[in-house]
């Protein structure tokens, strides 16, 4: 039996022990505690920065739905002037190269189908490559209400015709632009406001050119340009919207091109046709025709896309074939009007 001394001296021995094993646990603790706690925070940062992200990427996502989002181009610079007609404040989009050209520019006004934007018509169409390969300022006013007063039997107030050539005059006057290197293009309802312009200031465009669109028949009752303007227009045959044999007031795709064809002095033995290479598998193939037999030296073409809907060619509309029909892409409309338009100045 133990003596109460060596009692004593074994309760010491393992009063000692617990208190250097409980600053030992008390240590671990806080090492524990101190990891936990460095953990938390870089699990706090890491969710907060991928919050941020999936912001960022709903908002970019809603910006597009809202046609309201512009795809960067190098080369580009991208800003938005606005101006007043009619009493409203109007905003146009403009896409220039960011290298200065040694003289003056030339500059595509491009018309927005209807209920689009101008990002919308800018992302579909590759305006900013047009910019940065071929220095080129693209302009793309907005219309009133997401759509173009393009009938001239219209009721409707809406002076765009107006608008659009303060547009081109506010162009000349406030950039390096070349007055005698005016293009104007459209799709859809900014194809047929393409058409009425020409109709009524020829004299402010070098050249011109509408994608799925055609002419109102109250149009080509009164369309007479004050100059020949080259025209080139591309059609599919299976466009659900403008009919390539027309219907409901428009002239049909072979009714407008021999109608550009009258207007610019052309003989109608001249046209020619050729076949452009089908080189994709997208259930399309197009034929050009053509007329440069042209006494005012404007000629006219026709893309015909055959099996093609209410699409732009080589376009940026990945789910056109649901619901606007077939798009080709045996060929770029953008490089297509680009190269028609690049020779041409009044």
């Amino acid at each position: 039996m133990l003596s109460i001394r060596s009692q004593g001296l074994a309760a010491a021995a393992l009063l000692c022990l617990s208190s250097a094993a409980h600053a030992g646990l008390l240590d671990g603790l806080a090492q524990t505690t101190a990891a936990l706690q460095a953990s938390l925070q870089q699990t706090r940062a890491a969710f907060a920065a991928s919050m941020a992200q999936m912001e960022a990427a709903f908002a970019e996502t809603a910006a597009k739905l809202a046609a309201d989002y512009l795809e960067p181009t190098d080369g580009t610079t991208s800003f938005e002037e606005t101006i007043v007609h009619q009493g409203v404040g109007r905003t146009s989009l403009v896409i220039r190269p960011q290298a200065d050209a040694p003289g003056l520019a030339p500059a595509v006004i491009l018309l927005h189908f209807g209920r689009g934007t101008p990002k919308a018509m800018a992302n579909l169409t590759h305006a900013g490559d047009l910019a940065a390969a071929h220095g080129a300022w693209v302009i793309l006013p907005t219309a009133e209400n997401r759509s173009w007063n393009e009938d001239p039997s219209s009721s409707k107030s809406i002076d765009d015709v107006g608008y659009l050539v303060k547009v081109i005059q506010n162009a000349i006057a406030q950039h390096p632009i070349d007055p005698q290197r005016i293009y104007m293009a459209g799709m859809s309802n900014g194809g047929f406001m393409t058409s009425r312009f020409v109709c009524e200031h020829a004299e402010m465009v070098s050249a011109a050119a509408q994608v799925v669109a055609t002419m109102h028949k109250s149009e080509d009752a009164v369309c007479k340009p004050s100059r020949a303007v080259p025209m080139t227009l591309i059609l599919g045959t299976n466009d659900p919207l403008v009919l390539y044999n027309a219907r409901f007031g428009l002239l049909s795709a072979a009714e407008t091109f021999a109608r550009w064809q009258k207007t610019n002095g052309c003989d109608p033995s001249g046209v020619l046709t050729e076949n452009i290479a089908d080189s994709a598998n997208d259930g399309t193939t197009t034929t050009l025709a053509y007329n440069e037999v042209c006494s005012s030296g404007a000629a006219v073409r026709l893309y015909t896309v055959n099996g093609g809907g209410h699409t732009w060619p080589e376009g940026n509309d990945a789910d056109a074939k649901l619901r606007l029909g077939r798009t080709s892409h045996d060929f770029a409309a953008t490089d297509a009007i680009w190269d028609f338009f690049r020779d041409d100045q009044r």
